[in-house]
């Protein structure tokens, strides 16, 4: 038999098997190094999840004192927003005024007698003025249909063309001006004169709408004029319907005539204000669960968290304990803690120095239960928020609050103090680029590499010793053949002595 050793073939060794088990034993500690890659790699996972959680606190703090905070919001309060409504502008004040709207402002806008199907527009150039504005351009003849889209082509955001079918099987020709005002008529000129009387649109007169042409609508269905307004008894006129210079930083918004007048309220936008106020909790809350999670091992931190889907609730569990005794984390967490129970300088410290104060807490009684029974999660540091106290301090104290979350005590134009200022500065060394949550997956990528290193060096050594064991097997097994061959021929040989010896 040969002895070179043919893998797939059976032996009687069942030599595979035999090298399959040491090749096990061998490749011990290229699995460890392969579980501690995906052990890291999840640890890196939770790091990336902790800095977004982070960035999240950092950003919802930062918009309770930026430039950009609601605080600085106004909004405008019509006590009727079908006749008049308005916005403003962070350079708005507080004010309360009344309005009339006596007259809204329009456009010219003129129609045709109703023309047949088949009525068609000589060539020319055709002028059409409205105000200041002009347009002007060459038409080579065609429907009425090819003429208006034309005129939209160059009309741009001075005039409109459209056909109506006032009656059917015919097409009225709308043209309108798209600037409001007295002062921007509509006017005509050039071949447009002669197709305005054509097709009945307008006609020799000095009424009307005293077009410098000569030429009167007749049938308007608007007329040029501005829109006339009261305020507080004052009576006032603007070419537009959208008012920006009467107010400062308010822009009025004109929808209907009436004569009962409407009160406009310029004030804080105290809905943005809540809104950013509860976004700062619950991401304050998602990243103090974060950190209880990955340091307890404790069931409990997730079972509290009433709020998590199921599939989060797995990933929680997963996640439970992963980091326990952190001190990086356990540290964040007692600062956090910290910072929210603090007090910080307002106008009105009496009323307005703790979040406490504003209905935002860590309550450790649960509602309902005795005095002294304290509920486990809150001791976790979740902060709770008492509706009605949050509404009454943003409708009653407002800069105080302002002040709660965004300070600047020394009168140099940059806050210095505050809830929200202390938790962005407390942030910073963490979610920065380069800050502490960045270094740790830093650190773990260059553990992955290192490690992926050392099991591609491995999984090298490990060929090398499965083929070392093949051929040791392949030799043993041929030695084992030849050893077989001899005995054979030792047993004939003695077979054919024993058969000659009779």
């Amino acid at each position: 038999m040969s002895d070179i050793f043919i893998p797939g073939m059976s032996s009687r060794f069942d030599t595979p098997r035999m090298i399959e088990d040491l090749m096990r034993i061998e490749r011990v500690p290229r699995d460890r190094a392969a579980n501690n890659i995906e052990r890291i790699g999840a640890e890196r996972v939770f790091w990336q999840d902790l800095n977004r959680r982070a960035s999240a606190l950092q950003e919802s703090a930062r918009n309770l004192f930026s430039f950009q905070n609601p605080f600085n919001s106004l909004v405008v309060q019509s006590s009727d927003e079908s006749v008049i409504s308005g916005t403003a502008a962070r350079n708005a004040m507080e004010q309360d005024s009344s309005f009339t709207v006596r007259q809204l402002a329009q456009a010219d806008r003129f129609l045709s007698a109703p023309q047949e199907q088949d009525f068609r527009v000589e060539a020319g150039t055709f002028t059409f003025t409205v105000g200041n504005e002009e347009v002007s351009f060459d038409f080579r003849g065609g429907t009425l249909r090819e003429f208006a889209d034309a005129l939209n082509r160059r009309g741009g955001d001075t005039i409109r063309a459209s056909l109506i079918a006032v009656r059917p099987g015919t097409n009225s020709l709308l043209i309108e001006s798209r600037i409001t005002g007295a002062e921007n008529r509509l006017d005509f000129a050039g071949s447009a004169i002669a197709l305005g009387q054509e097709i009945g649109m307008i006609g020799p007169g000095d009424s009307g709408t005293g077009n410098s042409s000569g030429m009167v609508a007749l049938n308007a269905v608007s007329i040029a004029q501005d829109a006339i307004i009261s305020m507080e008894g004052i009576e006032i006129s603007r070419p537009s319907n959208e008012i920006s210079d009467l107010i400062q930083g308010v822009t009025l918004n004109l929808r209907e005539t009436s004569d009962r007048p409407v009160r406009l309220q310029v004030m804080a936008d105290r809905e943005a204000v809540k809104d950013a106020i509860i976004s700062f909790v619950g991401n304050y809350n998602r990243l103090m669960a974060e950190i209880n999670i990955l340091t307890r091992n404790d069931p409990a931190v997730v079972d509290e968290l009433t709020f998590l889907t199921r599939d989060e609730r797995e990933d929680a569990l997963d996640r439970l304990g992963a980091f326990a005794g952190n001190s990086t984390l356990l540290q964040l967490r007692n600062s956090l803690m910290r910072i929210v129970s603090s007090p910080f300088e307002t106008s009105e410290e009496q009323y307005m120095s703790l979040l406490a104060h504003v209905g935002i807490s860590t309550d450790v009684r649960r509602a309902g239960s005795s005095i002294g029974s304290a509920d486990p999660s809150r001791l976790r540091g979740y902060l709770d928020i008492d509706e009605r106290a949050l509404d009454s301090a943003i409708e009653n104290r407002l800069p105080a609050l302002r002040q709660l979350f965004g300070h600047d005590t020394d009168g140099d134009l940059l806050v210095d103090s505050g809830v929200a200022f202390a938790i962005d500065t407390l942030m910073r060394p963490y979610s920065d680029r380069t800050g502490i949550f960045a270094q740790q997956t830093n650190g773990i990528d260059s553990r992955i590499a290192q490690e992926t290193r050392r099991i591609a060096t491995m999984d090298r050594q490990l060929a090398n010793r499965e083929a070392d064991l093949r051929r040791q097997f392949s030799q043993m097994e041929g030695a084992f053949n030849r050893m077989e061959q001899m005995s054979s021929s030792l047993e004939r040989l003695q077979q054919q002595n024993f058969n000659n010896s009779r």
